[in-house]
């Protein structure tokens, strides 16, 4: 059985970044704070939470240029991360998104084509193919760090009984139990749940793993570049925000984040580019 469930030690520097959409610009930036960190504090992890693949097509790059205007370099962030991962044994952590899931058996995305994972193996040589492959299937799915936060692509709902429930699931649809089929849909899918829901899933995941506080999610956009959710979810943007504007998660691994309160605008929301 693959495991896709993981829970961080309670020490060190967590980076947290989502939604790359082929943006080599917004990877080598996150990769140049990552080897930072890392040379600071050797116990540093970074946690990427998914769609590293599929940008915008020519028609998004003309329509709104201060968002979308950069090449598709997906495959190239794919090998990028391989290599950090062989360079960085243990630190750097990919977390599945659903326009990954594409190509590993998933339901195929259509955001700016009309069959991105199709779109995306075309042009891909043999080599890359399989790099798309070495980093989806063996995805996690979610990511506890003891320091109080809950990772994952979407926000998912309170359906997941225990943590480790999540190892059982298959990046198959077909090959779930109902059960196991819709935690995979939730924590792939869902753009954001209401208070009560996150406040369930949280006490859920606090008593089968490690006590947690906020999700931080991916799979959404807002142009101011993040956005809290009530007190128990924040999703840091980059694809969908101005390059300025574009924003990573640093946490202190032996501190305590109990709400959305904690993860502060400049301190803990940190931006891709520029100074800090």
């Amino acid at each position: 059985m693959v495991r896709r469930t993981l829970i961080l030690p309670d020490r060190g520097v967590l980076m947290v970044s989502t939604d790359l959409h082929g943006s080599w610009d917004d990877f080598a930036a996150l990769r140049a704070r990552f080897l930072a960190e890392r040379a600071a504090e050797p116990a540093t992890h970074w946690v990427i939470l998914g769609d590293a693949v599929h940008g915008p097509s020519p028609e998004a790059r003309a329509r709104r240029p201060e968002l979308y205007d950069y090449d598709d370099r997906s495959a190239e962030i794919v090998a990028g991360v391989l290599a950090l991962r062989r360079e960085h044994p243990g630190r750097v952590h990919y977390v599945l998104g659903n326009h990954d899931h594409g190509h590993v058996g998933g339901r195929h995305t259509a955001k700016f084509w009309p069959d991105e994972v199709a779109a995306l193996e075309r042009r891909c040589t043999p080599a890359q193919l399989a790099d798309l492959r070495a980093l989806f299937e063996p995805a996690l799915l979610a990511v506890v760090a003891p320091c109080g936060v809950f990772l994952s692509h979407g926000s998912p709902d309170d359906r997941l009984e225990a943590f480790a429930d999540l190892d059982g699931v298959r990046l198959d649809p077909r090959a779930n139990d109902a059960y196991h089929r819709h935690l995979l849909a939730s924590i792939l899918g869902s753009y954001g749940q209401r208070d009560e829901v996150s406040a369930r899933l949280l006490a859920r995941v606090s008593a089968t793993a490690a006590p947690v506080g906020v999700v931080i999610h991916g799979h959404d956009r807002d142009e101011a570049g993040y956005f809290l959710s009530g007190p128990y979810q924040c999703c840091p943007v980059i694809f969908g925000a101005p390059r300025e504007l574009r924003r990573y998660v640093r946490l202190d691994m032996s501190a305590q984040y109990r709400s959305t309160a904690d993860l502060r605008d400049g301190i803990e929301l940190r931006r891709v580019h520029g100074p800090g």
